[in-house]
């Protein structure tokens, strides 16, 4: 895989071309915890680039001779943030689907009548099409609560729905869905096993409702790996007088009480739950009688993720970010491959799970190995999936600047 650099600088006139382009232009200019300034914020604005390369590329396999559907590239596809539907009061995401659509006719997109843009939709136009959908990355097998937003966009055909939505039944056949699951996949089954209390990593006392994730605790499913936060980790016991033993999930709402630190400074932390709901508990040994009807709970020592579980969150191979030793651009030789480093990169980085349905479905519409490049590519995950599905080589090249990002695809890929 050929690494081009900084998108700005790419051409779509001389740049290999591909049957797909790739891209998760950064988000931090549209997520609600980031500053809100859109796509004319220097990061968000970036998706104007990746509508160039693609513009460029068709111009120049159109004056090759190709026509239609055979014009590369084909499809785009497109992740973010859900936070792109209510930035610049909805206006960002008509900005992206109307100059999507311009890469394949001269459109124009309206507002929605009221505003406000659905999870899901698509748009049909004259031989292409562009559908988008919210996938939440809990529900494709990792304990991670990470919503993104996924967009695909077909320059030659009808195909986009087809890709990001399954048909349950036919027209005047209706048929019953399936019934709704009241725990996540790894609740099910039989067996003995604690409860696992997922903590945000600025979750230590803040309100209820403070922020956009609620409370700052939750049981078995992970908060968003990003950039800043360090999320944590315990596991609640039930405790028969000096009897401990693992007897399965309890009932319980927790309270953070302690800050936990950084550094090794792993603090206990109590959880309780009373009649009267969530107690606030400050300065409290980790054992506590919490009421009639619970038992005695013990929560364990709270520590942090590792970057070995962020990458399992993510669904990266163990050690995919632990390159060691490497050399950024400049030539400056880095001994190890910092924690920090990678917390940021995985944050950053891509879900493996949903976006390997998508692409999955996506390499369906082609009879052959297809080929794709990868815009701002972090740590690799689109070419991972794309390789997995196509082969080897079948991602010919990649964009990307910031260092240790870059040197995890350089030595993956």
């Amino acid at each position: 895989m050929i690494h081009l650099g900084d998108i700005t600088v790419i051409s779509g006139y001389t740049a290999p071309p591909v049957d797909v382009i790739i891209g998760g232009s950064p988000c931090q200019d549209l997520s609600i915890a980031g500053g809100r300034a859109g796509l004319a914020g220097a990061r968000s604005g970036l998706f104007m680039e990746q509508i160039r390369v693609i513009k460029e590329m068709r111009n120049a396999d159109r004056k090759s001779g190709r026509t239609g559907q055979f014009i590369r590239p084909r499809f785009m596809v497109w992740e973010n943030v859900p936070g792109v539907f209510s930035s610049n009061k909805g206006e960002d995401f008509r900005t992206v689907l109307e100059e999507t659509a311009r890469v394949a006719e001269d459109a124009v997109i309206p507002r929605p009548p009221d505003g406000k843009w659905r999870k899901s939709g698509c748009i049909m136009g004259n031989r292409w099409s562009i559908a988008w959908r919210v996938l939440d990355a809990q529900f494709w097998g990792v304990p991670q609560r990470r919503r993104r937003i996924a967009l695909v966009a077909d320059f030659g055909g009808h195909a986009a729905p087809e890709i990001l939505f399954v048909r349950q039944s036919v027209c005047g056949d209706t048929q019953a869905g399936a019934a709704e699951r009241k725990e996540t996949a790894g609740r099910t089954g039989s067996g003995t096993y604690p409860s696992i209390w997922c903590l945000q990593g600025n979750g230590i006392d803040r309100a209820d409702t403070a922020g956009c994730n609620g409370k700052g605790w939750r049981e078995n499913i992970a908060y968003i790996l990003n950039t800043v936060d360090r999320p944590a980790v315990c596991t609640l016991y039930e405790n028969h007088g000096q009897d401990s033993r693992i007897t399965g999930p309890l009932n319980i709402a927790p309270t953070v009480s302690q800050k936990f630190g950084t550094g090794g400074n792993n603090t206990p932390l109590v959880m309780a739950s009373a009649r009267s709901g969530a107690e606030i508990l400050h300065n409290i040994s980790p054992t506590l009688m919490s009421g009639h009807e619970h038992p005695i709970v013990t929560a364990q020592t709270v520590r942090r993720l590792t970057p070995l579980e962020c990458e399992r969150l993510q669904g990266f191979p163990d050690g995919w970010t632990d390159i060691g030793a490497w050399t950024d651009s400049q030539g400056r030789r880095h001994k190890e491959s910092s924690d920090s480093a990678r917390y940021k990169a995985l944050g950053n980085s891509i879900a493996i799970p949903p976006w390997t349905w998508v692409l999955k479905r996506l390499c369906a519409c082609y009879e052959r190995p297809a080929t794709m490049a990868s815009l701002f590519d972090g740590i690799g995950g689109f070419p991972l999936i794309w390789e997995r599905l196509n082969g080897q080589r079948s991602c010919l090249w990649c964009s990307e600047i910031e260092e240790f990002p870059m040197a995890v695809t350089k030595r993956r890929l």
